[in-house]
This record gives C-alpha cells, sequence and structure tokens, in this order.
C-alpha cells in the first residue's frame, strides 16, 4: 500500500494507473470512492487507464485511508493508499 505525505493546506493530485492491471482491450469505466471524514476529495478524472484523485485538507498528524473501488466493463480492483498529513 502506498503512502503520501501532504501538508493540510495543500491541494494536490494523485494518480492510480491501473496500465499493468487492465487488459489489452479493457478500460476504466467507473471508480467509487468516498473521502475519510477530515479530509476533501475536490475531484475525480476517470481516463481509460488510470484515475486521477484531488485531495485537499485534512488535520497535521493524522493518517487518512483511501480505498478506490475502479471498475472496467467486466471487472472490479480496490487500490488502498494512505495519505499522512503533516506539516514539514
Amino acid at each position: 500500500m502506498k503512502t503520501f505525505v501532504k501538508q493540510p493546506r495543500d491541494r494536490l493530485d494523485y494518480d492510480i494507473d491501473l496500465s499493468d492491471w487492465l487488459e489489452k482491450s479493457d478500460e476504466i469505466e467507473a471508480v467509487d470512492v468516498t473521502a475519510p471524514d477530515g479530509i476533501s476529495l475536490d475531484q475525480i478524472s476517470v481516463l481509460p487507464t488510470r484515475i486521477k484523485l484531488w485531495i485537499s485538507g485534512g488535520t497535521s498528524g493524522q493518517t487518512y485511508k483511501f480505498s478506490p473501488l475502479i471498475h472496467t466493463e467486466s471487472r472490479s480492483k480496490e487500490v488502498d493508499f494512505i495519505i499522512v498529513v503533516a506539516e514539514e
């Protein structure tokens, strides 16, 4: 599971690339994801082989787990990652 560090006032994008997992004729159709309490999911972009999540906020010293469920025509994959919010 990947871990990222951001500051509370950062608004950053996080990409999940599934090109190695997808079949050649398959592509991402949708994603289900909800931000944990205390941090904001501002925008979601769905592209054929990856998704991009724009995330902001959070409280310094807190850890937030995201678990996007990514759907193709025939399969679904959950990709977890952690964001640690810390003043640097």
